[in-house]
């Protein structure tokens, strides 16, 4: 005796939706702590908002080694966004350019332990 088993002829597979992740909120401030770890590196605020012409400083977090922090802009071209801790271990600064067109900018943190992160810089209007 052979037993068969049919299967339906039509499979429809289950997606389970993941709920979309909000935007992170934009932040005012002209501070940036990057705080690198060797799990992971972490960038508070992870969005700021600036205006041209500010200069954003970015603090580096624990007992940090000079040259052991970089950050480099997601497209190439916004150089504006590349700082490095190689002078002063602790601190560095960004200069919003005046050319700066609005919108939302994506960097790269870069660390000695090979953790990356990618937080964002929002130029806008003065306000």
């Amino acid at each position: 005796m052979k037993i068969i088993s049919y299967l339906p002829l039509m499979l429809v597979p289950l997606v389970a939706a993941c709920p979309a992740q909000p935007p992170v909120a934009c932040v005012a401030t002209l501070h940036i702590t990057i705080t690198p770890s060797v799990a992971a590196v972490t960038a508070a605020p992870e969005h700021i908002c600036v205006n041209r012409g500010d200069t954003i400083t970015v603090n580096v977090a624990g007992n940090p080694n000079k040259g052991s922090v970089s950050t480099t802009p997601k497209v190439a071209k916004n150089t504006w966004l590349s700082g490095s801790n190689a002078s002063n271990a602790g601190k560095f600064d960004l200069f919003v350019n005046d050319d700066v067109v609005n919108g939302e900018y994506k960097y790269i943190v870069n660390t000695q332990g090979g953790a990356e992160l990618d937080p964002r810089v929002t130029v806008q209007d003065q306000n």
